[in-house]
């Protein structure tokens, strides 16, 4: 008997009729929609819809030409990741990245800018300042305000998608995404 039969941590289910089966919580885990037990975990099948492709390519050639011969010799290394259709249904939820507000209110910042100093300063005097100090008042407020939605999205919100993304099962013969609640660390029973 496998041992994998039995570890609910590990997202691997027993795939027995009729009902994908816990012996250690004696629970039966079924698909909502079509009453099957072919569930599995949702994390376990985004690893496996998710293909990490590192490939390296060499070059060696002897070229004939008009400045006489040559030799070619190259060298490629690619890297990258195939995700399934699938596996982008049933990505994993993210952190939203500091880094990617941070540019953008440079982005912003520097368009602002090139804006004033296109259309309001280069205009005939008397040049109004007026815009750019409204700028400088509310750029660093507005700042502030989407760094705490940020931090709050990051803190708060993302822990609680990530686990019931973590306590989701896909069935396997209708596709229908259900949420399930397994304790955590239950004991193993033989």
């Amino acid at each position: 008997m496998s041992l994998a039969k039995f570890a609910p941590s590990a997202g691997i289910l027993y795939r027995g009729s009729p009902a994908a089966r816990l012996p250690s919580i004696g629970m039966d885990l079924r698909c909502p929609d079509c009453n099957s037990g072919d569930l599995k975990k949702v994390s376990l099948a985004y690893q496996e819809n998710v293909r990490h492709i590192d490939t390296r390519t060499r070059l060696r050639a002897f070229l004939f030409g008009s400045d006489g011969p040559n030799l070619l010799v190259g060298r490629a290394v690619t890297q990258g990741v195939h995700w399934t259709q699938l596996s982008k249904l049933l990505s994993p939820p993210r952190k939203w990245s500091y880094v990617r507000l941070i540019v953008g209110c440079l982005v912003v910042t520097l368009a602002a800018l090139f804006t004033y100093a296109v259309f309001v300063a280069s205009s005939p005097p008397p040049v109004t300042t007026l815009p750019m100090k409204m700028y400088v008042f509310l750029a660093p407020v507005i700042f502030l305000v989407l760094v705490f939605v940020f931090w709050r999205h990051n803190h708060l919100r993302f822990p609680q998608e990530y686990a019931r993304w973590n306590r989701s099962f896909i069935c396997r013969r209708c596709g229908e995404v259900s949420l399930h609640d397994v304790p955590r660390s239950s004991p193993l029973q033989f």
